[in-house]
């Protein structure tokens, strides 16, 4: 099956959601927005889109809210790179496109094996077997291209330099623009060779019906491929969803226990409220992981949008690093706090809670062998900012770009701690809606994040009485 060179997604409104020009790219999502950029900013695409589907109540593909779109899919080709370029897309229903460009050189291989070989065919009946050869020495059929350049090309005839086709048809979609041509010897043409000529005709009429499938089992494939990752996808955000509650009520029944475990002697409580510890730990860590999928689901439905309200931003770090504290010092980490953000400010704390806890999650899984842990945090009349630093082994600067891609570890050994890839990707994203940003900044020795938040002060707390 052909393979993809590149996948994207742009708004109902065509503006690019993936790749992101403002974000660090790799080599080919580089390439790719360097080599199609005009297929976005000419919104080509978007407009080919909304003439084929359009909203159900209104002309316009503009006009109306994103869950009023139908879901639809189809093929668009557009130029670069000197040649005609292969686009899968399908819209969905809250109006975001999503495309594949797939990779020229496959495809055209992929299609050229599907065409007779250079010097002739056979003829065949309905059941496969061979009937005749026919010979290619007094005709040639030429395929080419929206330029009129050839593409591929079989029969030895060589008609005369300007010779027109004796016939052409063009190619079904998405390769509309290209043709199909016959080209017969003079001499051949004319009384006596209808029977000869019927079976160029049925010839040139059996390569493009050919031609015909093959872009329906392209389409086919990738709807059935686009279908199964959808299901999965819906698969894994349900159990998420299925998992939060019992999860909670663990969560919850754990700390019960653990404060009646607490009004007991030392001597018959040490061990059982080890245990709780434990429990109340790994329960907060799944919570963690359940989190970063829902979040990943909401943002690919365009539905993950901060909620603002009034809080000191010091006391959620603070009680962030408490929930910390029993898995933190399993491992030895000490913790250093510098915290300077103790005014209330507007801002999502569930963001800033799921941001910090992806952060220090890794100190505590990857950087345990520096045994340290220091939180910085300062505020502005417009931003809030949080520094995590840590002693550990450090990330490779050629690498550093990496780790904020969604699904990718730096290793995949077996030794190495177990993750899914995506709580950095999330933390970034969290913080971008949040109108700030994450990075990872320049360190002698392990790592640096620094989160951004725009957040302005809130109202000030009336005194207590």
């Amino acid at each position: 099956q052909p393979r993809v060179a590149q996948l994207f997604a742009i708004s109902q409104r065509g503006e690019l959601l993936y790749p992101r020009p403002t974000q660090v790219l790799n080599v080919n999502e580089r390439n790719f927005l360097l080599s199609a950029s005009k297929m976005f900013t000419t919104q080509a695409l978007l407009d080919a889109v909304n003439q084929l589907e359009v909203p159900i109540d209104s002309n316009s593909a503009l006009s109306k809210p994103p869950d009023q779109f139908r879901e639809s899919s189809g093929w668009f080709g557009w130029y670069w790179d000197g040649g005609l370029q292969l686009i899968f897309w399908q819209r969905r229903p809250n109006g975001i496109i999503v495309g594949a460009a797939l990779e020229r050189a496959r495809w055209m291989a992929d299609l050229i094996t599907e065409l007779p070989d250079t010097t002739g065919y056979l003829e065949t009946d309905l059941k496969g077997r061979s009937t005749s050869s026919v010979s290619t020495g007094d005709t040639q059929f030429r395929l080419t291209n929206g330029a009129s350049e050839t593409i591929y090309q079989w029969g030895i005839y060589a008609p005369t330099r300007g010779a027109l086709p004796l016939c052409e048809v063009p190619v079904v979609s998405p390769l509309q623009s290209w043709r199909l041509q016959a080209f017969v010897a003079p001499q051949i043409v004319g009384a006596g060779n209808g029977k000869r000529w019927a079976t160029w005709a049925g010839f040139l009429l059996a390569i493009g019906l050919g031609l015909t499938a093959m872009a329906w089992v392209l389409y086919r494939d990738y709807q059935k491929t686009i279908n199964e990752a959808r299901q999965q996808v819906t698969f894994v955000n349900q159990v998420s969803h299925e998992l939060k509650t019992p999860l909670t009520n663990i969560q919850l029944y754990a700390e019960l226990l653990q404060k009646d475990l607490s009004v007991l002697s030392t001597e018959d409580s040490e061990r059982p409220l080890a245990r709780v510890d434990v429990v109340i730990s790994e329960t907060q860590r799944l919570g963690r992981l359940i989190n970063n999928v829902l979040s990943h689901a909401r943002k690919k439905r365009g539905t993950l949008h901060p909620i603002l309200r009034s809080r000191v931003p010091d006391e959620l770090i603070q009680s962030i690093i408490q929930r910390f504290i029993p898995s933190l010092e399993a491992v030895e980490i000490e913790v250093d706090l510098k915290l300077g953000a103790n005014r209330l400010q507007r801002f999502d704390s569930d963001f800033l809670e799921q941001v910090l806890g992806n952060l220090i999650s890794n100190v505590e899984k990857y950087a345990a062998c520096g045994k340290l842990l220091r939180i910085e945090s300062s505020q502005s009349e417009k931003e809030l900012v949080v520094l995590v630093e840590d002693r550990g082994p450090g990330i490779d600067s050629h690498r550093r770009a990496e780790v904020f891609r969604p699904f990718t570890r730096l290793t995949n050994q077996i030794s190495s701690s177990s993750g899914t890839g995506i709580g950095l990707s999330i933390a970034r994203e969290l913080c971008r809606l949040h109108g700030g940003d994450l990075q990872l900044e320049s360190t002698e020795k392990g790592c640096r994040f620094r989160v951004h938040l725009a957040c302005e002060i809130g109202q000030q707390r009336s005194p207590k009485t």
